[in-house]
């Protein structure tokens, strides 16, 4: 269900991959793993609220008092669209919660990638 990218730049990388949930309502939970000895790891879950989508990522392993940058891309690890497509809160001590205006069946229709940069000043 997940594919790792090795960039350089990246803190973190995880990707979603097209996913069916079993109900509507369900929330899914994907793993992000660490990647370029970031020594960082953690989960994303999305949950359908309505034509929108919760997302909810917490991480462990982040400096402290690290802002971490975080956003969709649309694609795989292997193909991966580098324009970002869905902004999402930075994360602070460890989470970042935002509603994202696409439906969570839209969003995990087609492959999408979860970045978490270093920080706002490493964002190559």
């Amino acid at each position: 269900m997940m594919k790792l990218l090795s960039l350089s730049s990246l803190a973190l990388i995880s990707a979603l991959m097209p996913i069916q949930p079993a109900l509507a309502a369900d929330a899914i939970t994907v793993t992000l793993n660490s990647t370029n000895n970031s020594n960082t790891s953690g989960t994303a879950t999305l949950t359908p609220e309505g034509n929108k989508t919760k997302v909810v990522i917490q991480v462990q392993g982040a400096p402290a008092g690290a802002v971490q940058p975080v956003h969709f891309h649309k694609g795989t690890c292997a193909n991966l669209d580098p324009k970002p497509v869905y902004p999402l809160q930075d994360i602070k001590n460890g989470t970042s919660t935002t509603v994202v205006a696409v439906e969570m069946s839209k969003l995990t229709a087609t492959p999408h990638t979860v970045n978490v940069h270093k920080s706002a000043a490493d964002m190559k």
